[in-house]
C-alpha cells in the first residue's frame, strides 16, 4: 500500500495544474496510462479562449459561450470561468508556455499575444502557439511537474477502481456518505495491482471519444474517469452531448490536387487527425466536392458557425450526395501565413500528398469532445467526498449542449486551479481499514475474443446508431446491443485477472450505455443532440441538464 496526500488520475492540463498547486501541501502521485503527453490536451491545436483584447469584453465571451451551448450552460459558471480567463493565460505563461506573439522582439504581454478567431466567437480571443497549442502548454506543465520534488509520476499505470465503501468491510457501522480514499491502480508493464491511498483524489482522465469508430482522440481516451465515478455512485450529466469536430482529415484515398483531372491517385493512408477550426477563423471555406461553398445556407456566420451546426451541415451534405467527405479550402489564405501559423497541419497534409496552399483538404466530422461528464461544482467538487474532477471528464455547466471552440483548455486550467485552492485539500482525512486488491481466477486467453470482438462491435454500433443525427428507433437498437455487450464484458472482468484492455473496454461499455440512456431521455433537438423524431428545441420541458 502506497500513501500520498494527493492522487491525480490523468496527466492532461487539468491534472497537471492541480498537481502543481497541491504539491505545496504534500506529496502528489500522478498516474497516466502511457506517457505524460498522451492526452487530449496535447492534441489541442486551436488554442485557449480568453478576453485579452480591448476590443473584446467578458460580456461578449459569456454571450458567445451561452449561444454556442444552446442556452443550456449555467450563466454563473460561465461568468466565473470567463472572468478567470486572463489569469489562466498568465498562469500558463508563468509556467513557461510560449504563445505565438505579434512581435517576436517584444515581451509576452497580453497586448503582444497573437489572437485568432474560431467558429462561434464574435471576436478574436484565441491565444495560440502556432497550431500546436495543447502540445506547447503540456510541455510547459510537464517540465514544471518534473522539476517539483513533491510530484511523483507513474507512467504506464491505469486506475482500475476508486477506493470507496464498496471495498470496505463496514463491520463497525454504516458509513453514511460515499467517500474516496484513493484508487486501485494497475502497473501495466508488470501486471500487478497497486493500492494507492490518498487524502484527495483528482479525476482528470479526459474524454471518451474512442467509444466511436471515427474520432480525433488519442487511444487513451476511453472514458475511464467517468465510468469509475459512475460505478462508484457519482452522478453524471449531459452525456448525450458528444461533439463531433466538423473537420477531421478524411482518408479518402485520392489526392485532392488531382480532383479536377478525374485522376484517382492513391496516397498513403494515416490515422484521422484534426484539422483545426482556426483555419476557418483565418478565412478557409468549406466546399462540396464540385467546389461549391455551402455553409451560407445553414447559418448567418457561414464557415464560422458553431461546431454543432457545421458538423450537421457537413453530415447532411455528405449523406445527400453519398460523397464520404467535403473539402476545406485554405488556398484563399495568404500562403506565408498558412505556413507560419499552421506548421502542424502543413506537415500532416504533406504526409498525405497534399499541399494545402494549392490543394483542398478532404474533411468529415469525427467524434471529438464530451460536453457531459461527472457532475461537479465550479471548484471541481463531485458527489463523492474527497473526489475532485476537472477537464473533459467533468460537467461543470460551462459548455451546455455544445462547446464553444477553445473553451476546453480554459475550463481545464480554471477548474483545476480552483479545485487546488479549495480549503478541503488541507482537511484531515480518517482512513478505514483498506484491503489490498484481490485477484480472482487466472487470465483466460481463450476467452480474449470476448474483449477484442465486443470492443469493435461497440465502436461500430456507436458510430452508426448514435452519431451526429439520431432517431429513437436506432437508439433503442443500440441500447439493446450495448446491454448485451456490457454484460459479457462485465462477466469477463469479474472472472479473470485484470488487463488494461479489459478495464478500458468495460469503461467504454459503461460510457456507451450512459450516452444512449441520456439521448433517449431528451425528446428534443438541442446543440449536439439532433433527434429526427423531435427536430426542434423544447424549452418548456428540456431546458435542463440530463442527470443520471
Amino acid at each position: 500500500m502506497i500513501h500520498y496526500e494527493f492522487l491525480v488520475i490523468g496527466s492532461g492540463a487539468a491534472g497537471l495544474v492541480y498537481a502543481l498547486e497541491v504539491a505545496n501541501y504534500g506529496k502528489v502521485a500522478v498516474i497516466t496510462k502511457k506517457t505524460l503527453s498522451d492526452c487530449n490536451s496535447d492534441y489541442a491545436q486551436g488554442g485557449i479562449a480568453a478576453v485579452l483584447d480591448n476590443l473584446d469584453s467578458f460580456e461578449n465571451h459569456i454571450k458567445d459561450t451561452l449561444i454556442a451551448g444552446a442556452e443550456l450552460g449555467k450563466i454563473p459558471v460561465i461568468k466565473n470561468i470567463v472572468q478567470d480567463g486572463p489569469n489562466a493565460i498568465q498562469y500558463l505563461i508563468d509556467k513557461g508556455t510560449k504563445f505565438t506573439l505579434k512581435n517576436k522582439n517584444l515581451d509576452r504581454s497580453f497586448e503582444n499575444l497573437s489572437l485568432t478567431r474560431e467558429g462561434g466567437h464574435s471576436q478574436q480571443r484565441v491565444a495560440h502557439a502556432a497550431d500546436s497549442t495543447g502540445h506547447e502548454i503540456m510541455q510547459a506543465l510537464i517540465n514544471a511537474c518534473k522539476e517539483n520534488e513533491n510530484i511523483h509520476i507513474y507512467e504506464n499505470h491505469i486506475a482500475v477502481d476508486l477506493i470507496t465503501q464498496h471495498h470496505i468491510l463496514q463491520d463497525e457501522g454504516f458509513i453514511p456518505r460515499i467517500t474516496c480514499w484513493g484508487a486501485y491502480v494497475l502497473d501495466i508493464n508488470n501486471n500487478i495491482i497497486k493500492t494507492i491511498v490518498a487524502n484527495k483524489t483528482m479525476l482528470a482522465t479526459g474524454g471518451a471519444s474512442q467509444v466511436y469508430l471515427h474520432n480525433t482522440n488519442p487511444e487513451v481516451a476511453t472514458g475511464d474517469g467517468i465510468a469509475m465515478a459512475k460505478l462508484a455512485g457519482a452522478r453524471v450529466a449531459n452525456m448525450e452531448f458528444v461533439q463531433f469536430h466538423p473537420t477531421a482529415f478524411h482518408n479518402s484515398g485520392t489526392n485532392p490536387s488531382q480532383a479536377t483531372s478525374n485522376t484517382n491517385t492513391l496516397y498513403k493512408k494515416e490515422k484521422t487527425f484534426l484539422v483545426t477550426e482556426a483555419l476557418r477563423g483565418e478565412g478557409a471555406i468549406l466546399r462540396l466536392r464540385d467546389g461549391t461553398p455551402f455553409m451560407e445556407k445553414y447559418h448567418p456566420r457561414a464557415n464560422l458557425a458553431p461546431r454543432d451546426i457545421v458538423a450537421r451541415a457537413i453530415d447532411a451534405e455528405i449523406k445527400k450526395r453519398d460523397d464520404g467527405y467535403v473539402y476545406l479550402d485554405a488556398t484563399v489564405i495568404n500562403h506565408d501565413k498558412l505556413k507560419t501559423h499552421f506548421p502542424y497541419i502543413d506537415k500532416k497534409c504533406k504526409k498525405e500528398g497534399i499541399d494545402f496552399t494549392k490543394d483542398y483538404i478532404p474533411v468529415a466530422p469525427a467524434a471529438h469532445y464530451f460536453c457531459g461528464g461527472v457532475l461537479t461544482t465550479i471548484d471541481g467538487i463531485t458527489d463523492i467526498q474527497n473526489l475532485f474532477a476537472a477537464g473533459e471528464v467533468a460537467c461543470t455547466g460551462l459548455h451546455g449542449a455544445n462547446r464553444l471552440a477553445s473553451n476546453s483548455l480554459l475550463e481545464a486550467v480554471v477548474i483545476a486551479y480552483r479545485a487546488a485552492k479549495h480549503p478541503s485539500n488541507q482537511e484531515k482525512v480518517i482512513f478505514p481499514d483498506i484491503p489490498e486488491w484481490r485477484e480472482i481466477g487466472t487470465f483466460n486467453e481463450n476467452e480474449w475474443v470476448i474483449i477484442a470482438h465486443n470492443r469493435e462491435i461497440l465502436k461500430h454500433t456507436m458510430q452508426n446508431y448514435v452519431g451526429i443525427t439520431r432517431s429513437r428507433r436506432l437508439l433503442k437498437y443500440a441500447q439493446n446491443r450495448i446491454e448485451t455487450i456490457y454484460r459479457e464484458i462485465d462477466n469477463f472482468y469479474h472472472h479473470n485477472n485484470i488487463r488494461k484492455e479489459v478495464i478500458e473496454t468495460r469503461n467504454m461499455a459503461v460510457i456507451a450505455r450512459l450516452i444512449v440512456q441520456s439521448a433517449l431521455l431528451r425528446k428534443e433537438s438541442r446543440g449536439l443532440h439532433y433527434l429526427l423524431d423531435y427536430p426542434g428545441k423544447n424549452d418548456n420541458f428540456y431546458k435542463k441538464d440530463t442527470i443520471i
